[in-house]
């Protein structure tokens, strides 16, 4: 208990810090009073996450908190986001009965999702879409949704189809289609941001901190919960790799990939560069504490995606080439720069064995695919092939997401799901040209967003769908098509002669809250 309670006060502390430390730049951004808003909210969770010894009594209290703090929030998406990374995803089924094993499970995620998203989907006005844009990513979505309700039939009885398709649709319905309808000018996409990121910050200095203390705050939750560890502590060369509040250091690694990337569009004009020194810094060296190649190969990816897309390329490709070879050099001259180096990719020698196992799947993976490549199979763990995998831990891990639909769903599902990112990134890629010519600050989020979505899709082909990774790669999806679909309202009223004006976007914004 006193293990316990010395993590809350360590989470406690640094949440406080660094909100306090960033609320200059993220006030001038979104207004001070929704942040302050924002910070009370997070640091109320926090304590009660810590201090609430019931994991079914958070849920309540904290559900009641969300709901009762977020209503003078018109974005409630940002309210969302702001909360993602709260809590873990710990997940309890609500108790059956009358011959019923379970209901649903319920996470803090889907409790959220619940008080916050679904309501747009059924109360909330103005959710129609602003225009044509990204009608392709819809259909690819809503077929990909009803496959994935449909392959639920599979199931062995009737209560488990039906909690299947329940939570098949939770996991992914609600962040594309708020996510895509919700925003409707720049001022919305950029507040989504702000609450995106500013938890990131926080947890990035908590993952600092459990690599320096050699200790994993969260974890304490589900002990004083569940009374287990839901994981077990997991090193490197020596070194512990965090996860935060995430339970996963690859899911941790794609968070604070994923941070540096809307970092890039959100700190412009209203970040000083104390604010932006700082906050890449914490935002880098909380995805270095994952010690998680894939996210670091997606940041790479997201970097020179990001660069090659913006103005002078060349010039500024050739300065972030001679900036990595400089790093390099200067990383090799350290101690903890050579252990950083032979963590790397395709260049350094440590944890090799997760480079054979992951070499191995692909080819068992294709094999397997290749006996049910349409629909897949729900039990293709049980395939002999499949069973060379199985680790000491008695699990079969697929670290890939794509061999895992395509696994589960076959051909088709693995199609649609690439084809919804592909309309997405197809649509970004149009916008980001065209406001480039009346418009560079509203080019940038399109640019960065662009890249965080390649970065996403690049490492999610070395992690499993797990934790809070379908919630992040749908709702950016998600954003993409709102930010192409507020582009196209936009040119049509700047070619025009017009302007969207202040008052109209709070109209819309009032719209959207359903308090």
């Amino acid at each position: 208990m006193l293990t316990h309670l010395k993590a809350f006060i360590v989470v406690f502390v640094i949440s406080i810090v660094v909100l306090v430390f960033f609320r200059k730049p993220f006030a001038d951004a979104v207004g001070g009073k929704r942040f302050d808003a924002w910070r009370n909210l997070w640091i109320a969770l926090v304590v009660c996450l810590f201090l609430v010894p019931s994991f079914w009594l958070f849920i309540v209290i904290s559900g009641a908190l969300v709901f009762a703090l977020s209503r003078s929030e018109p974005i409630k998406p940002a309210i969302f986001m702001m909360l993602l990374f709260a809590a873990p995803a710990l997940g309890d089924a609500i108790p059956g009965f009358a011959g019923i094993n379970k209901f649903i499970m319920v996470t803090p995620q889907s409790v959220t999702t619940a008080i916050l998203l679904l309501p747009a989907m059924f109360i909330a006005k103005n959710m129609k879409k602003t225009s044509r844009i990204g009608n392709g990513a819809d259909m690819f979505f809503l077929l990909w949704l009803m496959l994935q309700i449909a392959l639920c039939l599979r199931g062995p009885t009737f209560t488990h189809i039906v909690r299947t398709m329940i939570e098949s649709f939770l996991v992914m319905a609600p962040f594309y289609y708020v996510f895509s309808r919700c925003p409707k000018s720049l001022d919305d996409i950029r507040v989504i941001s702000a609450a995106y990121l500013a938890p990131i910050l926080v947890l990035s200095v908590v993952s600092i901190a459990e690599v320096v203390r050699n200790w994993h705050f969260y974890t304490g939750v589900s002990t004083y919960w569940f009374g287990e560890l839901p994981f077990s502590y997991t090193m490197r060369d020596g070194v512990l790799r965090a996860s935060a509040s995430v339970f996963d250091p690859i899911v941790w690694g794609l968070v604070a990939m994923t941070g540096i990337g809307v970092g890039l569009a959100l700190f412009n004009e209203k970040f000083s560069r104390l604010y932006k020194f700082a906050g890449f810094i914490l935002l880098t060296a909380g995805m270095i504490t994952s010690l998680s190649r894939g996210p670091w190969v997606g940041a790479l990816a997201l970097i020179i995606v990001f660069v090659i897309t913006g103005p002078k390329a060349s010039a500024r490709a050739a300065q972030l080439g001679a900036a990595s070879v400089m790093a390099s050099l200067m990383a090799m001259a350290t101690p903890f720069g050579q252990k950083l180096l032979d963590l790397l990719p395709f260049i350094g020698t440590t944890a090799s064995d997760t480079v054979t196992y992951r070499q191995r799947l692909w080819d068992v993976s294709l094999g397997v695919i290749a006996e049910n490549p349409f629909l897949g199979s729900p039990n293709f763990q049980q395939n002999p092939e499949m069973e060379t995998l199985r680790q000491g831990q008695g699990i079969i891990d697929v670290v890939n997401s794509y061999l895992f639909i395509a696994l589960q769903s076959g051909l088709i599902g693995l199609g649609l799901f690439l084809g919804v990112f592909a309309y997405a990134l197809i649509a970004l890629r149009r916008a980001m040209k065209s406001a480039k010519i009346y418009d560079p600050e509203f080019a940038l989020y399109c640019r960065a967003y662009f890249a965080t979505i390649i970065g996403i899709l690049i490492t999610i082909f070395t992690t499993s769908s797990v934790f809070h990774t379908p919630i992040i790669y749908w709702s950016f999806a998600g954003l993409a098509i709102a930010l192409a679909r507020i582009e196209q309202t936009r040119k049509a009223a700047h070619e025009a002669g017009q302007s969207l004006g202040p008052e109209k976007v709070a109209a819309t914004r009032e719209q959207f809250d359903w308090k």
